[in-house]
């Protein structure tokens, strides 16, 4: 009975804070700009070395008329990347001389049959010593894809599964933050570790309503006052 009452309270905190959220993240969120063919520009800022990598990348690949085939061939390289350790392990080992990876990789990526200018995109990583860079660049270069398309992706965190009813609530509220042509997808994920309420990341903005930060708020204040 007080396990059921327990649940029924947290649920209670989960659902307002669903509510919050949308009421917050409505303040100041812009719709990002639209690349066109002619400018090719990133359609949102990124930042460090990443962001600087990417819309490099980006912008090249628009030039080209090559965004969707460099994301292609991107999501190949990153699963090789995070599936073969020897793979990984070749890439970032700083002992092997450049003239033996870029060769090893020139093969590699050839049987991925990735387009040149990908291949050529990975060797001047290799060239920059940014290679080990990689998997944060091609999620960057993800992240401005889906700006240019007008996708808006939010991740809602919870420490338990959200009902059917609690998803559509928070997907509703989230949506009425969007502009006109604007797509939202979302993905859940489950992380006991906040103990309770939420937290969404949505474009660039990220909103903590969780019970774990609440507490980490209150011993901060304990301890600046003691």
């Amino acid at each position: 009975m007080l396990r059921a009452a327990a649940l029924l309270a947290r649920r209670g905190r989960q659902a307002e804070a669903a509510v919050n959220a949308s009421r917050v993240l409505a303040r100041g969120f812009a719709a990002p700009s639209e690349a066109t063919a002619e400018s090719c520009a990133p359609p949102i800022p990124v930042h460090g070395i990443a962001g600087r990598y990417a819309s490099a990348l980006y912008t090249a690949a628009c030039k080209a008329g090559k965004l969707n085939a460099v994301e292609k061939d991107l999501t190949e390289i990153a699963n090789l990347y995070s599936d073969s350790d020897l793979f990984h392990q070749f890439l970032i080992d700083p002992s092997v001389p450049k003239k033996e990876k870029l060769a090893g990789l020139d093969a590699i990526l050839k049987k991925l049959s990735v387009s040149d200018l990908t291949q050529n995109f990975i060797g001047v990583l290799v060239e920059n010593n940014r290679v080990s860079h990689f998997d944060r660049i091609a999620h960057t270069f993800d992240e401005l894809l889906a700006a240019a398309k007008g996708e808006v992706r939010a991740t809602i965190t919870t420490a338990e599964p959200l009902s059917e009813e609690e998803t559509e609530e928070i997907k509703s509220g989230l949506t009425g933050m969007l502009t006109q042509g604007q797509t939202l997808l979302v993905q859940q994920k489950v992380d006991p570790g906040i103990i309770g309420g939420l937290v969404i990341d949505i474009g660039d903005k990220h909103l903590d309503m969780s019970i774990n930060s609440r507490i980490k708020k209150i011993q901060q204040l304990i301890l600046e006052t003691v």
